[in-house]
């Protein structure tokens, strides 16, 4: 489940807020030592270059954990500590050694938000190697290939539970897929590479948009049945009004309060509506549904990206391409990089 919501450290009663060049977290190291740590790693290790490139690699791989230890501080500030391991430190030299090769400032922003989340694993972990291997492998793609990524993440390995209307859906669509449709490509080139560099396969099978959302969203794509058609069920309609809405697409008929079957069955057990009824109303959930071509013209209407959007998947291998654990993490960190959304990846990596 996605999760939008970016928490700050804020001071209150009691507390206690430190400023100033020195801070120290749990009586650990400072986030000066920190850097200092970091900058003298860098130096050991990389490259001997000329006066000028050493001095803009120099710049660069400071810059980067500058940004690394202002964004530990905002997100995780006790994982300052994590600079005392020698795991951590290598991590932190990745990538300062790919950032200063480019310049790239999404690259280092890219890295930055995979160094946070490592920072946070303290043990050896599944999490903590594929966040290791993510930071090698960011700077072998491109911001389509990111972009790709998290289009595939998105539409295959997520589910907003709070899309329940039209409008909320034109607001998801806005927020989650926009800002990453532009860069998209049919050239079969880009899907390759994203497989050799370990973040996904291309299947012999294939999804389409439609065809999901018609099962994510099923209450969005309803076309409503008649109180005659749910009271076929053996059931008045006035037994359990509190389960029964206007439908969204036809105001003359009904459709169940409810996104999906599983969240229907949980509403319906709260409502009290009896296990035996419930087993009769949930057919109402597929037996009123919109076609795949009906669906997809309704979402083509949410936006003049999503036409850009079926285009490319239709046309390419994106509707075949399924994510590597590193794949995915690759994608909720490019995620967070465009729209400040976060996610947590222990739901996809245990």
């Amino acid at each position: 489940m996605i999760n939008d919501k970016i928490t700050k450290q804020e001071g209150g009663e009691n507390s206690t807020n430190l400023q100033g060049q020195t801070i120290v977290i749990n009586q650990g190291i400072t986030y000066q030592d920190a850097k200092n740590i970091a900058v003298d790693v860098f130096k050991s290790n990389y490259l001997e270059l000329s006066a000028k490139a050493a001095d803009t690699a120099r710049q660069r791989a400071e810059e980067l954990v500058d940004d690394f230890l202002i964004e530990v501080k905002e997100r995780n500030p006790e994982a300052i500590n994590s600079m005392e391991s020698p795991g951590m430190q290598y991590a932190i030299f990745t990538a300062q050694k790919e950032y200063a090769k480019t310049g790239d400032k999404d690259l280092s922003d890219m890295l930055v938000d995979i160094l946070v989340d490592r920072a946070a694993q303290e043990e050896r972990n599944l999490k903590q190697i594929v966040l290791d291997e993510s930071l090698s492998i960011v700077p072998k793609l491109t911001l389509s290939q990111l972009d790709t990524l998290t289009i595939i993440f998105i539409l295959k390995y997520s589910r907003n539970s709070q899309v329940g209307s039209i409008p909320l859906l034109k607001k998801y669509l806005e927020k989650y897929i926009a800002p990453f449709t532009s860069l998209l490509s049919k050239e079969n080139s880009l899907y390759q590479h994203l497989e050799f560099a370990g973040c996904g396969s291309i299947s012999l099978g294939s999804s389409n948009i439609e065809d999901s959302m018609l099962k994510t969203y099923k209450g969005i794509f309803c076309k409503g049945f008649s109180k005659e058609q749910f009271e076929a069920t053996g059931i008045p309609m006035d037994k359990y009004p509190s389960i029964v809405i206007q439908c969204l697409q036809d105001n003359a008929k009904f459709q169940l309060a409810a996104i999906d079957e599983d969240s229907f069955e949980q509403i319906a057990k709260e409502k009290g509506v009896e296990e035996v009824d419930i087993k009769k109303l949930k057919p109402l959930m597929n037996n009123h549904q919109m076609n795949v071509e009906e669906t997809k013209e309704l979402i083509k209407q949410q936006g003049d990206f999503m036409n850009i959007l079926f285009d490319v998947w239709d046309n390419s291998p994106l509707k075949s391409m399924t994510l590597t654990s590193v794949g995915i993490a690759v994608a909720t960190a490019n995620l967070r990089r465009k729209t400040g959304i976060s996610v947590d990846l222990g739901i996809w990596i245990k």
